[in-house]
């Protein structure tokens, strides 16, 4: 789907460039082409989502502990 940016009076271009980049942003192209550009083998995609899975488990594990310590008995 294509973005359109259309400029309205008064609009400068640094607005519209500004505006341009927020939708990129929001519809997450830069991380497709980031994808896109270069071939990513599969055992580097299983490490990536195993190394995510492991902080997302050790964050847990640390907000767990934190709230089990501020308890006031």
């Amino acid at each position: 789907m294509p973005i359109i940016v259309e400029k309205k009076k008064g609009e400068s271009k640094d607005d519209i460039i500004g505006k341009f980049r927020r939708l990129c942003l929001e519809e997450d192209i830069t991380e497709e082409v980031r994808k896109r550009t270069a071939y990513v083998k599969p055992s580097e995609e299983r490490y990536a989502k195993k190394k995510i899975i492991v902080w997302r488990d050790k964050c847990r594990r640390r907000a767990k502990n934190s709230r089990r310590h501020n308890v006031k008995r």
